[in-house]
Parts: structure tokens; sequence; C-alpha cells
């Protein structure tokens, strides 16, 4: 798939990796519908876009929301776009039964619930398109799990396995799927984390990158850094106990000890 010239819905579009994926995606040509929390967040991203001379149209929504998600993805489909990127999402953290119960519950509603339902409500109107993708974020908490990070790794896992099924659902549509997995991405999204051995740290650019690759070559699923397929992916099913050894002598406590809770925006 040629993205260039095509309309792309980015969700989480105001900072980090779906800002990053916005103007990357302007600069090739593409307009933008970005949609996050709250509109004053986005207003970088949107100059920025419309610096390069591509249209950037703004919607503002709770996406952990089922409702909230809906009505966004129907805003959306009244302008149209070919590419869905699921990119919002957060990474809360902690010693799992020591923290409010609400702090898991908006992780799941986000990163899977508000997800699946933009991805739902999106598809009757992908099919309609000559060619579409769907991308959506997982992560390498997506194969395998960390201290700290339960509901996170419990939401991509769902994620990665959600994804897998869709893509083979709609193998005889012209609809790409794909799920992308990503190492520890500098944003704030890690402020205060520090990073286990086995977690390299790469930069949004390396994950914008990849995402359009992905998109271009309709690849099913993305490893950034590739490595990480092999290390902790393959390795980890092919070796559990193994993994559960290393996951016991390493510093992998950094997520729990950072205590994250949900972001205000």
């Amino acid at each position: 798939m040629e993205y260039t010239e095509k309309t792309v819905f980015i969700t989480g579009s105001a900072r980090g990796i779906g800002e990053g994926l916005a103007i990357a995606m302007a600069k090739a040509g593409c307009d933008i519908i970005g949609c996050d929390l709250r509109a004053d967040t986005q207003a970088e991203t949107k100059a920025a876009v419309e610096a390069q001379g591509r249209a950037y149209h703004l919607i503002e929504a709770d996406l952990s929301n089922v409702e909230a998600a809906i009505a966004a993805t129907q805003q959306a489909t009244a302008i149209g776009f070919d590419i869905l990127i699921n990119n919002a999402g957060i990474a809360t953290s902690g010693e799992f039964d020591t923290v409010p119960f609400e702090r898991w519950r908006k992780t799941i509603d986000l990163n899977i619930m508000g997800l699946m339902a933009i991805t739902h409500t999106a598809l009757p109107h992908l099919r309609t398109r000559d060619v579409a993708h769907i991308v959506n974020m997982s992560s390498i908490a997506g194969v395998v799990g960390s201290p700290g990070t339960v509901a996170y790794t419990a939401s991509k896992h769902a994620v990665n396995g959600f994804t897998r099924s869709l893509d083979y659902e709609l193998l005889e549509t012209r609809i790409g799927v794909t799920s992308i997995h990503p190492s520890m991405v500098k944003t704030r999204m890690i402020d205060g984390v520090s990073r286990p051995k086995a977690a390299p740290e790469i930069s949004v650019d390396d994950v914008v990158v990849a995402i359009l690759d992905a998109i271009r070559k309709e690849k099913p699923q993305v490893f950034v850094p590739k490595s990480l397929r092999w290390s902790l992916d393959i390795g980890s099913r092919l070796f559990p106990a193994l993994t559960r050894r290393m996951m016991k002598r390493s510093d992998n406590q950094g997520w729990k000890t950072a205590d994250k809770d949900i972001p205000d925006a």
C-alpha cells in the first residue's frame, strides 16, 4: 500500500509516537484526522501538519469511554480516511494489589476496549476504500510481561491477539492489519522508569519509520528493534523456564517502583 495522498486517522496524536506519525505522514502528502483527550494538547501537532500544507482535522475525546470512542470514530468516518492508527494508550504501573483497581480498569478501558470500539466502528467505512490499513500499537509487553505492569501487559497481549485474529479475518479483503511492538520509546510515558537491560531505549523516529514501512509492505507484525522478536518473543516461548530465571535475577523492577498513575492528559 502506498500511503501518500491518503487520509490517516491517528488516535493519541498530541504527543510522542502519534505526533511523530502525524508530521511524518503529512510530509509524505497525507491529510490527518487527529484525536486526543483534549484539543489544546493537539495544537503543536496541528500546526506542524498544516505547515506541510496538509489538513489536520481535530477531534477531542476520552477514548477510554466506549461511547465516546464510537462517536469520535463516527466523526472521522464522516470526513473519510484510508488508514487507521490506534496509537492512544497509557502505561500505568505499580504493585498489582497495592494500588487502586481504578488504575488497572482505566488501562484496560483505553488500551483495548477503546481500540476495539474504534476499529469496530471504522471497519465498515474502511471496507468501502480501494485499499486500507489498520495499525494497532502493542508493545514488547504484548509478548512478555514484567513486574509492575500486570494490567498494561494484559492489555497489550490483548491488542496482539486481537490484531492477529483480525488480520486472519480480513485476509480476503484489501485491508491490511499490523501490530507494532516497540521497546521503551523515549517519550513522557517512560519518565521516571529505570530501563531493564532486556529492553533497549529507542526513539520516536525509530517507531515511525517502522510503522510507515509496515503499511507500505503490509507486514502483519513488527518489532522495534527487530532483534526483540528473537530475544523476547520467540525466546520467551521456546525457553519459558529460562526466561523466568532471568527475570528473577534481573533488575527488572523499574515499572513497579515508578508506580505510574493515570496521566491527566
